[in-house]
This record gives C-alpha cells, sequence and structure tokens, in this order.
C-alpha cells in the first residue's frame, strides 16, 4: 500500500512540474498584450455601441439628487497609421434627445474622408455633461490599453499575482505600476501623475478581459490662480487627443486629496468575433468650493455597452 501511495505522489509531483514548465513567463504574456494591443484597432476598423452611462455625486458627503442618465453612441475608431482610439457622443440627456446628435458619429465614421478634429471636438462637447468634482474628456472605455502598447512596456514594473476567472475566463492578474519618469499623465505644472492598476489577461494571446487604473493626488497642490491639473501627454494618443483631469474651479486649499479609478470589463459581442468594453465603472473624488469653501466631492458613474455595430474597413479618418 505504501509503495503505491508513493508512486501517486510521484505521478502528481511529474504532472505539476509538466505544467509548470509548459506555463509562459509574465515577459512572454505582456509580449502577447502589446501585440494584442498594437493590432486592435486593425481588427476592430469602426465599431459603434450604445453606452447608458449614470453619475452620482456625493459632496461632502450628502448626496446630490438622484443620478444623471446619458445615453450616448461609443465609437472604437482606426485612425491613419493603423492606430486606434475611442469617442462618445451623447445623444440623449436625463430622458431628453439632444438636438441633431443621433447617428452624427456614424455619419461622420462612414464617411471615406473622416475628420478627427472634428471627432475631438465631438468628444470634448460631450465631456460638458460630466458630473463632480473632476472635469475630464478621456473617461472613454478603450483608455487604459493605450498604456500597454509595446513601447510603453518600459515605463512599468508588472507583478503577476496569480490566477482568476472573469465571466468564465480563465485570465492572469498582473499588477502594474509605472516607475520612469516623466509618467504619461503629468499636471500642468508639470508634476508627475504615476498610474497603477490591475490587468487580466488571457496567457496565451494576450487578450485584455479586465483593466483596472488608478491616479492619486493630482490636486494635490497649493493654491493657485491656475488649474494644475493631470493631461494625457500627447504621443499616447494618436489623434493628437489630449485627454485631461482637473478640478471644476480653483480650490483655495492647501492639501486635498484627489482620486480616478477606473474598472472595464469585456466581452465578445453576438456576432462580433472581437473582445469590446461590456462595462466601466469609475470613482472620482476631490476638492470643490462651496460658497467659498473647499469640500471634498465624489462620482461614482457606470456604463453599459450593447447594440454593437462593426462599418467597413475602409474607412481613413485624416488628422
Amino acid at each position: 500500500m505504501r509503495t503505491h501511495v508513493i508512486v501517486l505522489i510521484v505521478a502528481i509531483a511529474s504532472s505539476a512540474l509538466s505544467a509548470q514548465k509548459n506555463e509562459p513567463t509574465l515577459e512572454q504574456v505582456m509580449e502577447r498584450v502589446g501585440r494584442y494591443v498594437a493590432s486592435y484597432g486593425e481588427k476592430a476598423a469602426v465599431v459603434v455601441a450604445s453606452e447608458k452611462y449614470s453619475q452620482s455625486v456625493l459632496v461632502d458627503g450628502a448626496d446630490m439628487g438622484r443620478p444623471r442618465d446619458l445615453k450616448a453612441e461609443f465609437a472604437i475608431v482606426r485612425v491613419a497609421g493603423g492606430a486606434w482610439t475611442g469617442y462618445r457622443d451623447v445623444i440623449e440627456f436625463e430622458g431628453k434627445p439632444v438636438q441633431d446628435r443621433k447617428d452624427r458619429l456614424v455619419s461622420l465614421l462612414t464617411n471615406a474622408e473622416g475628420d478627427a478634429s472634428e471627432l475631438i471636438r465631438i468628444a470634448n462637447e460631450s465631456a460638458r455633461f460630466n458630473l463632480g468634482p473632476v472635469s475630464r474628456n478621456f473617461n472613454v472605455p478603450t483608455a487604459a490599453p493605450f498604456f500597454f502598447l509595446p513601447r510603453e512596456h518600459e515605463r512599468f514594473a508588472f507583478t503577476r499575482k496569480g490566477a482568476r476567472k472573469i465571466d468564465g475566463i480563465d485570465t492572469w492578474e498582473i499588477e502594474f505600476r509605472e516607475t520612469k519618469r516623466p509618467t504619461l499623465i503629468t499636471t500642468r505644472a508639470g508634476k508627475d501623475v504615476p498610474i497603477e492598476g490591475l490587468l487580466h489577461v488571457k496567457p496565451d494571446d494576450g487578450t485584455v478581459v479586465r483593466t483596472r487604473f488608478k491616479m492619486r493626488n493630482f490636486a494635490d497642490v497649493e493654491a493657485s490662480p491656475e488649474m494644475r491639473a493631470p493631461q494625457q501627454r500627447p504621443p499616447t494618443n494618436p489623434t493628437g487627443q489630449v485627454g485631461t483631469v482637473e478640478p471644476i474651479r480653483p480650490v483655495e486649499t492647501n492639501k486635498m486629496q484627489s482620486e480616478a479609478d477606473i474598472e472595464v470589463t469585456y466581452a465578445k459581442p453576438p456576432g462580433i468575433d472581437l473582445w469590446f468594453p461590456a462595462s466601466m465603472v469609475e470613482l472620482y473624488q476631490g476638492p470643490i468650493q462651496v460658497k467659498l469653501t473647499p469640500v471634498m466631492a465624489r462620482t461614482t458613474t457606470r456604463a453599459k455597452y450593447s447594440d454593437f455595430r462593426q462599418f467597413g474597413t475602409s474607412i481613413k479618418i485624416v488628422q
């Protein structure tokens, strides 16, 4: 009996060693992630989804009323050079249509000579519907993958945290922390704002299943007549669109905490053999002025994506 037990233990140990030997390294998995992100726009071409976006705000701990609900069209767009980015066009606000908006994004994207400057204008225009202490125009669900283009990997420290199932999919959980300076995001005054967070990816091909990234203390500056707010450096976005994160107005305070935390989960829409954003949850916290007194405000948002439509692959967005 004892001999059989020993043989069984040896067999189990041998099987475990064999599986471990065939497992990719963290470096190999991140190389796959880089290739996946770089090729994403070519595969996605032009995809437009319907977005339902809800925002809730607390100011100094008090609820500021019912959530603000928006409906929008969200597009993943391939631009010149094979790069890609995402845009939002709000078409309904508080249950009422926004004039002359429906299908505006689709019309622009299906034009053989689409204009990138018009896309940027639409994105900035839609940003005015955002609530809370942090003004933003980069809060699109495809923002995080830009950080993991192959050329940006050297600026991060990556650590495998373990394995996790996301909606039934086996993924690696990889922690990332930006270590290189200057950072991808800086304040207008030049202060570095490093990002950190988690990636959940399929180790066999680098498919991104979930992203979560955080920024902290970007509003921790001395009182100033100008806003010293984080902005994404232009090279990260091939269209030249510059995303910003900033308090709504100057706050007379020496130091107040600020935070942004964005999590996006991806899935395969019916009929399309590609992974696209399925949901997004955001948290923004920072100072605002109420009757000349600085107080903390907190915004939480939830977005859902559906009704994905894929258009032709010959569209070129002119920069």
